[in-house]
């Protein structure tokens, strides 16, 4: 990357992979940050904060929810911008069951607010929208999605994330911005909300209770692509150098069942493995409508560009269950 100074807007970056892009650019760069975040329940400024590396000189917080447009003095206060990567969006399958008109207003609407702002004041502004494998839908076993394949989202939280691409590859194209879109898929890491499938299983363990598992049994359960947060970061520095306007990019891990995951956690809390009697398996559609049972991205693309992982999967888990042992503030306990 160029050694002279430059700004970066990360939205949503006090939520899990914000604030990890955040601790990411504070190592590998010189660059100024603007966060710009509304502080849900997923966002919390304290992860921004906690950070071994914060630089609060470097590092500016401008509150702002992007369901509403970006004003003038939002405007004043953002500055001169030479890159985005836009996470800010509601990310949570069971709350999109419940209701999913917040979803289509953070993550349709907010992304539009976004992008209208770009047109009109900071139109060379390079920008990342980060998504999601879901958009996709289920992925038949031994198919791995290209980042040009259908889409079929079974869920309105994916759904909301399939609108939000495209209203930003409809900028990038009518207008000219230079927009990428970016996907990846089960995240993991440190200072993750604890409604999430790696802490929860933590705290169950932790507290001799059954794990619950999305499938019918070991010969029938679901799997995910995984991938630590900040091998994520690494994937979007990269992109900020590398991605085209309306092009799409894969950021992708390692595939998983959940057992294998669990199996995991265990094996650094207990020193072994989960037996059968502590898991309780659970149907995948029964225990939520638009459960799907694998998700999968092709890292081809990303992979022939020159990127790769820099640490593997089972090393970033192990270190991310330790570290959490170690603040369990995070766990909400």
């Amino acid at each position: 990357m160029n050694s002279f100074k430059k700004t970066i807007l990360i939205t949503g970056g006090c939520g899990f992979v914000g604030h990890h892009c955040v601790e990411g650019i504070l190592k590998n760069t010189n660059w100024e940050i603007v966060i710009l975040d509304a502080l849900t329940y997923a966002g919390n400024l304290n992860r921004v904060t906690d950070s071994e590396v914060f630089d609060p000189k470097r590092v500016k917080f401008v509150w702002h929810d992007l369901k509403a447009p970006i004003s003038e003095m939002t405007h004043k206060l953002l500055g001169k911008l030479d890159y985005c990567i836009h996470f800010a969006a509601e990310s949570h399958i069971d709350r999109s069951l419940q209701d999913s008109i917040p979803f289509v207003m953070s993550n349709v609407v907010g992304t539009a607010n976004l992008l209208e702002y770009f047109k009109h004041y900071q139109p060379e502004c390079k920008i990342l929208i980060f998504s999601t494998d879901e958009v996709f839908g289920p992925a038949p076993e031994g198919i791995y999605f290209k980042e040009d394949d259908g889409f079929k989202p079974s869920n309105p939280y994916s759904a909301s994330k399939a609108g939000e691409e495209m209203i930003a590859y409809s900028f990038a194209h009518a207008f000219g911005l230079p927009i990428s879109i970016v996907r990846s898929m089960n995240i993991i890491g440190e200072r993750q909300h604890p409604e999430k499938f790696v802490p929860k299983t933590i705290k169950v363990i932790l507290n001799n209770e059954k794990v619950i598992l999305h499938g019918r049994g070991k010969e029938d359960l679901s799997s995910r692509c995984w991938i630590h947060a900040r091998n994520v970061a690494d994937g979007l520095l990269f992109l900020l150098k590398k991605a085209e306007r309306e092009e799409f990019y894969h950021i992708v891990g390692e595939e998983r069942t959940v057992l294998e995951i669990a199996d995991w956690i265990c094996e650094v809390i207990k020193g072994r493995k989960l037996k059968d009697e502590e898991i309780q398996w659970v149907d995948y559609h029964t225990a939520r409508p638009g459960h799907d049972k694998r998700y999968a991205l092709s890292g081809e693309k990303l992979a022939r560009m020159g990127w790769k992982p820099p640490v593997d999967l089972e090393t970033s888990l192990k270190k991310t269950v330790k570290w959490t042992l170690e603040h369990k503030k995070w766990l909400n306990l």
